[in-house]
């Protein structure tokens, strides 16, 4: 039996490894080909125009087919929120005109002259109320409050001058921001 079973696997064995060779027979024909798609056909020099805001088209200056100049107008865009937002804009960089806010500075350099007049003024009688207990005048409170008042006025003065600069800064910058946003 096991002959037998050995046999019949070696005979599918060679029949399934056996190979067919493919045939073909060449005939001569015209060769036809076609293609199909589908597309726009446009012209060389055409052009696609987008506006570059949003809006709707008030005016058409021209007609299909026209020749048109670089630059030249093709439609005009009508829309309220941007000239709003122009103006806006435009007020802003008014309000933030560092001409038109120089008066700030001029203020805070006042402040600046104050404070410095003030500190010479309370560094003076810090020196004078030295003085006077170096001799046993006066009372060491009447010492201690013009030592006071005087470290005060060096804050002082020190922050005037650091508004001063802060505010020239900030104007600089809302001047510059708000010329920026007119271009925009």
């Amino acid at each position: 039996m096991k002959k037998l079973y050995t046999l019949l696997s070696l005979i599918v064995f060679f029949y399934a490894c056996e190979t067919k060779l493919e045939k073909t027979k060449p005939t001569v024909e015209s060769i036809s080909e076609s293609i199909y798609a589908s597309g726009i056909v446009k012209s060389k020099n055409q052009y696609q125009v987008f506006a570059t805001v949003n809006g709707i088209v008030e005016d058409v200056f021209v007609t299909e087919g026209d020749t048109l100049k670089k630059g030249a107008p093709i439609l005009s865009i009508a829309n309220e929120s941007q000239r709003l937002t122009k103006e806006n804009a435009l007020l802003a960089s008014h309000f933030s005109n560092y001409q038109v806010n120089k008066g700030k500075l001029l203020e805070a350099k006042a402040f600046i002259e104050l404070a410095k007049h003030k500190m010479k003024n309370d560094s003076l009688l810090y020196i004078r109320q030295t003085k006077l207990w170096q001799q046993n005048i006066g009372t060491q409170v009447e010492l201690e409050q013009r030592e006071l008042g005087y470290l005060n006025a060096q804050i002082s003065y020190s922050s005037s001058l650091e508004k001063y600069e802060e505010l020239n800064r900030q104007l600089n910058f809302s001047a510059s921001q708000t010329k920026n946003n007119v271009l925009i």
